[in-house]
């Protein structure tokens, strides 16, 4: 009974420290929430966490939004891990600014075009026309503040002074409706509520570029969108004339500490969203890695390069919590119990064999003190240790299991033959009685 206490506290201490190295060695256990950070309200990005936070939910992820000035705030918030994952405009990310590398790529989404609203006469010399009026470049923190402020200083064009304000989206929207503004930047999607409602109205013009080759090869995150005429309203011949945008991507950022089943999760959702394509992006370009200008997250490249893991394809997200949550669990049990109850029948066989050598042993000793014995005295004490020793063993077979219990009636037999064998010894040492004499 003591062995076999010995052997279960032995095999409880190797379950406690395999989980215990099973904690800090495997993937942390996917996280029920996470923080998702979008932009400003009623803008593209604060649309879009909406919805995956309404797809996630369903997958049993919980999704907590939180809205912020823009790629640039975002950004900032990604790095000191405020949020967990964020939606930010490529172009904007600078390595210097993060050395311990916490931000890491997912993937690009979409194409949101930098569109420019202006007032007042058609403008066919570019940029150049809009010096010295009273123009917004985006709010601050935003991702269009930080592109309008590239392509001016590179043009030569002034992005401080009093002519030039930064405003949110609706602020700037309304300030050009009211003719508070003569032109105004937003990067955004052709959907964004703004830009819809900028492009229907017949007093403000969309400014596009005539020189969009040369900006895409000096802006890298910049790509050439050409609107045909009508492409996005028919009805209403929108835009109402053929114009040529450039626009950076949008980018799926994200803490390098995120869980890999998140990230896939996450990726797995963007395609459900993006893949099928829009008015300016064809079907099957997003999710991807190409116009990501931030080092990728592991899983992402995996998922990107090869497509999910098997373990993300046929289990739900709070699926694959509890499948992570079992397998802590039975690690343990394969690693220690099965063995143990594999050695367990030969371990006990050993302990039995042991048992009746011991016994044998004593038996073989008191024989031969038996066989030796000159004087009653001493062959009496030898018979006295013989008859305890049976009586050891008839204890001992009911505490074996059954399947000993042949070993131990015949180590019975032996006994017996022995305390026999000096019983007559002992009686052939006895003086003769007066009838014997006789």
């Amino acid at each position: 009974m003591k062995s076999r206490f010995t052997l279960l506290a032995v095999a409880v201490v190797l379950t406690i420290a395999i989980v215990w190295v099973s904690v800090f060695t495997m993937d942390p256990f996917p996280p029920r929430r996470i923080t998702i950070a979008t932009g400003q309200p009623d803008g593209t990005y604060d649309a879009l966490g909406r919805e995956y936070q309404r797809r996630l939910r369903r997958e049993g992820l919980t999704v907590e939004l939180q809205r912020t000035a823009g790629s640039v705030d975002n950004l900032n918030l990604l790095g000191r891990g405020a949020v967990d994952v964020a939606f930010v405009q490529a172009g904007i990310y600078r390595p210097a600014e993060d050395p311990e590398q916490r931000v890491r790529g997912m993937a690009a989404i979409y194409r949101e075009p930098l569109w420019i609203f202006y007032r007042g006469e058609s403008i066919g010399d570019g940029l150049a026309s809009l010096a010295g009026r009273r123009i917004s470049i985006g709010a601050p923190g935003s991702g269009t503040e930080a592109v309008v402020r590239a392509i001016f200083e590179a043009l030569g064009l002034p992005a401080e002074g009093a002519n030039v304000v930064r405003l949110t989206s609706a602020e700037a929207r309304r300030a050009l409706e009211q003719e508070r503004l003569d032109a105004a930047f937003f990067v955004a999607s052709y959907v964004d509520v703004n830009v819809a409602a900028l492009l229907h109205r017949p007093d403000v013009h969309l400014l596009g570029f005539t020189r969009d080759v040369a900006f895409a090869r000096n802006f890298r995150y910049l790509t050439p969108v050409r609107l045909d005429q009508g492409l996005l309203d028919l009805k209403a011949d929108l835009p109402r004339r053929d114009v040529t945008l450039m626009a950076p991507a949008a980018l799926l950022l994200c803490r390098e500490s995120l869980h890999p089943r998140v990230v896939e999760q996450l990726l797995t959702i963007a395609r459900d969203v993006h893949g099928s394509g829009s008015l300016i992006d064809p079907p099957g370009r997003f999710p991807t890695r190409e116009g990501v200008d931030v080092p990728l997250h592991e899983a992402a490249d995996s998922f990107l390069t090869r497509g999910e893991s098997l373990l993300s394809r046929v289990l739900p997200y709070w699926g694959l919590r509890w499948f992570l949550h079992l397998r802590l669990i039975l690690l343990p049990l394969v690693a220690v119990w099965v063995p143990l109850f594999g050695i367990l029948p030969w371990l006990l066989n050993w302990r039995g064999d042991r048992v009746l050598q011991r016994l044998y042993g004593q038996l073989r000793d008191a024989e031969a003190e038996a066989a030796s014995a000159r004087s009653e005295t001493a062959l009496r004490e030898v018979i006295g240790r013989i008859d305890a020793l049976r009586g050891h063993i008839e204890t001992l077979a009911q505490r074996l299991p059954l399947q000993r219990q042949r070993d131990l009636y015949h180590c019975r037999v032996h006994v017996s033959l022995v305390l026999a064998e000096a019983r007559e010894r002992l009686a052939a040492m006895a003086p003769p009685t007066p009838e014997a004499r006789v």
